[in-house]
């Protein structure tokens, strides 16, 4: 039982910091998303893919330490 509550505990941070990556995944594509017709009146040979790697790009996901400075 003592191994079960160890693995409960640690699957729950873990999905914590999955919580908060999928969250920032999904805010680079609303931005992507919404600033993409913009940049395309711009840039018409830039497909959305290329823009949404440049917003995530400059975006990179913030490491276990610095994620706790944020919180």
């Amino acid at each position: 039982m003592k191994t079960r509550k160890h693995q409960t505990i640690g699957s729950k941070v873990s999905d914590a910091g999955r919580e908060g990556e999928v969250r920032r995944e999904i805010d680079s594509f609303l931005r992507a998303l919404s600033s993409y017709p913009d940049r395309f009146a711009h840039d018409p040979y830039l497909s959305f893919e290329q823009h949404l790697f440049s917003i995530v790009s400059a975006n990179p996901p913030a490491t276990a330490g610095e994620a706790s400075h944020r919180d």
